[in-house]
């Protein structure tokens, strides 16, 4: 979670910077606004072409298929946007959007399907099959993806027909034509392609992915799909297991658990490939020529990073135990609503959350139609308990009834409202840690509130003023970045 600070700047350079900054912020926002009207007038002509009769398929199928190009092209231009939006809450809206239109896409793409198989055999009509049911599969698995990235909802029927066209494109997995798919394969635009490229990003845990590393994570993902493992026998390493014919793929913990007509899935070779991918990655980033080239090369590796990370042998694990528990929690959400409500603000609007599970460093609860995502700084407040606490969303998935599944860390029991100077500029930030000497204390300020991140800051604490020197550790989040300094 922690990355080293970045490069040292004057700070006439640092002011410079600054405002060549908030300009490239201004133009990356209007690139945004006119990115959403397009994914809306996308979904507008899908909502028309739904309530068309499904009379001439001919042409309801080729009106489709340029649709399906046109979605398929903006969610390219989004995830290229998504990396260059450093403020999560600038993601979130394009996350929602690429999600949604994936979906709509998807059921219209199934409707068209079901029209063609619905008593016609000629030769047009088998070729219209096949390519509807490309379609479909590689238009799931963007909903895949989308729906990870943005923690859901999931879609309905989703996997059912995702499942579905595999099994028709693999055969009766109780025939004689049952088959693995191929180590090799034969076309990007294959059945057997995208539904594997699907199982592995509902495997790779994208919900904890940084959105501006989407576009790395998602080529490395196709790169991958030749050297995973998916069988429809249980073997050796298996890590996951669904069942083509309407299962959400799930974590292999016993055998035990897999369902007759499973098949299974492991990251096979890609692991080792990524590894020698991340040794060239190294000496691309520390030969680079030009800041861009830096940056596409620090995105590469943070990817191959987040991948080797989740889908190594022993993937990570929960460090303390869970105990199941009920209660309620008022929550407030946001770096602005949580400097009022520490500095005891009335008025701040918050929401109840019901807590099922406790653990040593964080919290499992259930909010009921809240707006929750990975990466929120939140307030906490025990109904039952004394004062505030500071937590981090770890984990968000929205469920279809709308209620979202939250698991927070926390980062301070008291946290404590401080007003820090850099010299230049004050600034109101949180303090996780107490002011001790010698001690870490870990600073949580709006972001871009602050100067480069190796300039100390003075702080009023403890009856006198304080330096804090600037540790080689940050965390950019939802709107805020926290960083550590050293009590002097």
């Amino acid at each position: 979670m922690m990355r080293g600070a970045s490069v040292p700047q004057e700070p006439i350079i640092a002011r410079t910077e600054a405002g060549r900054a908030t300009a490239r912020v201004g133009a990356d926002y209007a690139k945004r606004t006119e990115l959403l009207r397009e994914i809306s007038g996308l979904q507008y002509e899908l909502g028309i072409l739904s309530r068309r009769d499904v009379a001439d398929l001919a042409d309801h199928h080729r009106v489709l298929a340029n649709l399906d190009e046109a979605v398929l092209a903006c969610v390219g231009r989004v995830r290229e946007m998504l990396t260059t939006l450093e403020d999560r809450r600038d993601c979130r809206p394009l996350l929602n959007a690429a999600r949604d239109i994936s979906g709509a896409l998807l059921d219209q793409l199934e409707r068209c399907l079901n029209a063609y198989g619905a008593g016609r055999d000629g030769v047009r009509e088998r070729n219209a099959i096949i390519d509807l049911g490309q379609r479909l599969v590689r238009a799931g698995a963007e909903r895949v993806i989308w729906e990870r990235c943005s923690g859901g909802p999931p879609h309905p029927h989703l996997w059912q027909w995702l499942g579905r066209a595999f099994m028709h494109a693999a055969g009766d997995r109780n025939a004689s034509t049952a088959r693995s798919v191929p180590v090799v394969m034969p076309s990007d635009e294959s059945v057997d392609f995208h539904y594997v490229r699907a199982l592995a990003a509902c495997t790779a845990s994208l919900d904890l992915l940084a959105p501006r590393l989407l576009v790395a994570v998602d080529r490395l993902l196709r790169l991958s799909v030749p050297v995973v493992r998916f069988e429809p026998e249980v073997f050796e390493g298996a890590t996951h297991f669904v069942d083509p014919q309407g299962g959400v793929p799930r974590r292999l913990v016993g055998i035990s658990e897999a369902a007759a007509g499973a098949w299974f899935f492991s990251p096979g070779l890609a692991s080792e490939m990524f590894r020698e991918a991340r040794a060239r990655a190294i000496a691309d980033a520390q030969s680079a020529a030009s800041s861009s080239d830096a940056e596409s090369s620090s995105l590469h590796l943070r990817a191959l990073d987040h991948l080797l990370q989740h889908w190594s042998a022993i993937p990570p694990v929960r460090r303390h135990r869970r105990h199941q528990i009920t209660g309620s929690l008022a929550a407030v959400a946001g770096i602005d609503e949580l400097r009022r409500v520490f500095g005891g603000e009335q008025g701040v609007r918050r929401e109840e959350w019901q807590v099922r599970d406790l653990s040593r460093s964080g919290l499992g609860a259930i909010a009921e139609n809240a707006a929750v995502s990975v990466g929120q700084l939140v307030g906490i407040h025990p109904v039952d308990g004394q004062g505030w606490q500071l937590a981090l969303v770890r984990r968000a998935w929205t469920e279809e009834e709308g209620a979202t599944h939250v698991g927070l860390e926390v980062l301070s029991r008291k946290p404590v409202l401080a007003h820090v100077d850099d010299g230049r500029r004050p600034a109101a930030v949180l303090l996780c840690d107490p002011l001790l000497r010698g001690e870490a204390v870990r600073i949580v300020a709006p972001l871009r509130a602050l100067d480069a991140p190796t300039v100390p800051l003075f702080v009023t604490g403890n009856g006198s003023v304080q330096k804090l020197k600037p540790l080689d550790a940050s965390y950019t989040g939802d709107g805020f970045e926290l960083r550590v300094y050293q009590v002097l």
